[in-house]
């Protein structure tokens, strides 16, 4: 990799070859110009990497939300294919339905003790005056 001594001094070179052969000064006509900033020490070096470092980063971005957006279709898919598989089984459908009502079961049991310790508490007080 060139530091930017060297890659300003292959860009000098560059552009004196192309300003010769055009016949007029080519500074500014390249696409890195956009970023050149002629106040620093190396401008032309500068604006090179500032331009390819955002181009670099500009393409690996698309390739990256491409293979995440993949790879969720691909968990989304999966998950649908597994829920199928289990839905067709009898065996499950039976399982679940026992859980199902087991839960309604313990609910209802729970609530009916809530409701009684408040009737036993008094009940308990009257009988012992």
């Amino acid at each position: 990799m060139m530091n930017k001594v060297e890659r300003q001094n292959a860009l000098d070179i560059q552009k004196w070859i192309d300003s010769e052969q055009k016949g007029y000064d080519c500074c500014g006509s390249y696409d890195f110009c956009a970023k050149c900033d002629k106040q620093v020490e190396y401008p032309c070096a500068v604006a090179y990497d500032a331009f390819n470092a955002k181009t670099v980063k500009a393409a690996k971005k698309p390739a990256a939300k491409k293979a995440a957006k993949k790879v969720e279709k691909e968990e989304v898919k999966a998950e649908a294919v597994a829920e199928a598989k289990l839905e067709k089984k009898p065996a499950v459908k039976k399982a679940a339905k026992k859980v199902e009502k087991k839960e309604v079961k313990a609910e209802a049991v729970a609530e009916a003790k809530l409701e009684k310790k408040p009737a036993a508490k008094k009940a308990s007080k009257k009988t012992s005056k």
